[in-house]
């Protein structure tokens, strides 16, 4: 009867006996990979000469060496790639292409090929080479010009070759007989570019670039060139063109032209809206001649917003003579380009296809001469950013690059001294730098202990608002201390009328004024003598803002002394900012509780009455 049914007994998985195979090689590809990628990894390691003795991640491997698998007989070729090298399924590299990939090791995952299985391994970690910037060779290789303060021998301008004896009058009248080592290094270039004239010729000069330390002497390195190229000229056009990015440093630039181009048939315009509206400029700058209305200024100083009003408004205003196109502060000038001011004066030069553009040298420029526009570049700070430069469209650009003491950190050699000065901030090495750290409540006390009884300091505020608030408070305490110690104060900024900020800086040249809270509006190119402190009351937040702040003093060879306000939390990033520009370190200095406390009583008491004197203000 039981041998009716089929008695079923499980007696195990036939395909057990495979996957115990299959695990066993697992294990012991396992042993294997993990054996090849420490291999691998000390291979590199001694590559690039960081060999260091690994200890042993686990103890698979020594179980390993002391009880060897007497079925293992040949090591089965273990590859370790990257995850752009991955190896298709079923290609075997042979030695001398597993060698060359092995050496590339630098992803954290890697990828391992075991036969003609890829196989997801362990995260990798390796020194990944840091790829070196490359600039263009003009900026790699630029002419270094020594600091002032180095430069042991200064040539006068009365022995200076080349320069007219009219224009060495003029710079006499100006106080100026020796010129700086900027002045040297340029002047001589740009006169030699025009030894034949303004005219047409063949090969168009090189551009150039000038980076140099605030109070230099930079102005005059163009400025000079500029007036004795144009000095025998017969019809009086628009030679050149000076363009700024402030109202101000447009005037200051102008009132430089017109000393030097005394005695002189030479004519300036000023386009900056500090005198009057844009029909008065239009006055100025047209005049009737024996063809016509024509341009009658010979050198033109302009603003980008007014320059553009006249290329577009004023009829018969014309740049097609241009020879000279100064773009002074070129590093805040790059960032107004946006403003297309240089594509109009591109334009205006180049209309009418009378004018090849610079840069085109080909068959129909050597057969027959053109008119070339050169570009002069002025900084403190010029960008070495490749991008940037390449929207003035430069031909050729040489590079001019001051060396100061600030600049150089160790000792190096001459090409890597080379490299160093690209991009570098430099300050001139007769400028002193502190910083004091103080809390938010101390920073007007500090400003009073530094600016009582001091002649000529200038403050900047990092807001118009802070300007305006300081220098309500600073009047107050100048009123209420005028029986012991008084100092006279002014604000500068955007709150002022221009009639009203041209009064105060005219004031405070005359040192009516001993300090003069100010805003970004003198950060750049004013050039005032005498300014023996600067002040920063806000931290700066960037290392330009920084440079052309601390660049009102110290001018010219001059000494001065900068100070920055910290708060407490701000000290890393400041450092950090200054450690990055390659600048060395700058000293605290400590000011002491008991001066600040004598100046307590007075500024507790006209500390309420800040707010009332803002509304009178207003008023």
């Amino acid at each position: 009867m039981m041998s009716l049914f089929t008695i079923q007994r499980y007696t195990g998985d036939d395909n057990e006996t495979d996957e115990k195979q299959l695990k066993r090689q697992a294990s012991k590809a396992l042993k294997q990979i993990r054996r090849r990628a420490k291999r691998l990894k000390l291979d590199a390691a001694k590559e690039h000469e960081e060999f260091e003795e690994v200890k042993p991640e686990n103890n698979v491997e020594n179980e390993e060496r002391q009880n060897p698998d007497p079925e293992e007989k040949e090591s089965i070729p273990v590859t370790v790639l990257s995850e752009e090298d991955q190896i298709p399924e079923g290609i075997i590299l042979d030695d001398e292409e597993r060698t060359e990939t092995s050496s590339r090791i630098h992803l954290k995952k890697g990828i391992h090929q075991v036969g003609s299985f890829t196989v997801l391994g362990e995260q990798e970690t390796e020194r990944v080479h840091t790829v070196s910037r490359k600039l263009p060779d003009w900026l790699m290789h630029p002419q270094i010009i020594e600091d002032i303060s180095a430069s042991s021998h200064q040539e006068t301008a009365e022995n200076f070759p080349g320069l007219n004896s009219t224009l060495i009058q003029n710079l006499k009248e100006k106080g100026i007989n020796s010129l700086f080592p900027v002045q040297q290094a340029v002047i001589p270039v740009i006169l030699r570019d025009t030894k034949h004239g303004c005219g047409p010729c063949i090969y168009p000069p090189s551009d150039i670039c000038v980076s140099a330390p605030t109070g230099s002497g930079k102005t005059l390195a163009f400025a000079v060139p500029i007036v004795q190229s144009l000095m025998n000229r017969v019809n009086p056009v628009t030679r050149a063109l000076v363009v700024l990015p402030t109202k101000e440093l447009a005037a200051q630039i102008f009132d430089n032209f017109l000393s030097l181009c005394r005695n002189t048939s030479l004519r300036c315009a000023l386009l900056a809206g500090t005198k009057g509206n844009i029909f008065h400029e239009q006055k100025a700058l047209i005049k009737q001649g024996t063809n016509g209305k024509i341009t009658s200024a010979d050198i033109v100083v302009a603003t980008p917003g007014r320059l553009s009003d006249h290329l577009n408004q004023t009829e018969h205003f014309t740049l097609e003579h241009l020879r000279f196109l100064v773009i002074d502060e070129a590093d805040r000038m790059m960032d107004q380009i946006k403003q297309q001011w240089l594509p109009l004066v591109e334009e205006s030069v180049y209309k009418n296809g009378k004018r090849q553009k610079t840069g085109v040298v080909n068959l129909r420029s050597l057969k027959s001469p053109t008119f070339p526009l050169q570009k002069l570049l002025f900084s403190a700070t010029l960008s070495a950013d490749p991008e940037k430069l390449e929207q003035l469209n430069l031909f050729q650009p040489r590079l001019f690059t001051a060396r100061t003491k600030t600049a150089l950190v160790g000792k190096k050699s001459q090409p890597d001294m080379e490299k160093s000065f690209v991009g570098k901030y430099t300050t001139p090495s007769s400028l002193k730098e502190h910083m004091i750290i103080c809390s938010a409540g101390e920073k007007p006390l500090i400003v009073i202990h530094l600016a009582v009884n001091a002649n000529r300091i200038l403050c900047f505020a990092g807001s118009k608002e802070t300007a305006r608030r300081l220098t309500a408070l600073l009047q107050l305490y100048a009123k209420a201390a005028a029986e012991s110690k008084s100092f006279t104060c002014a604000e500068f900024s955007s709150n002022l009328t221009s009639v009203n900020r041209n009064k105060v800086l005219k004031n405070f040249k005359a040192g009516k004024i001993n300090i003069l809270i100010c805003s970004d509006s003198m950060a750049r190119g004013m050039d005032i003598h005498g300014v023996s402190n600067v002040i920063l009351y806000d931290s700066p937040p960037l290392i330009k803002t920084y440079i052309h702040r601390i660049g009102r003093t110290a001018r010219a060879g001059e000494p001065g002394t900068a100070y920055t306000l910290l708060r407490r939390g701000e000290v890393f990033h400041f450092k950090k900012m200054l450690k990055e520009a390659g600048k060395t370190k700058i000293k605290e200095l400590e000011i002491l509780q008991k001066d600040l406390d004598n100046l307590t009583p007075i500024y507790e008491k006209v500390l309420p009455r800040v707010a009332e004197k803002l509304k009178e203000n207003k008023r």
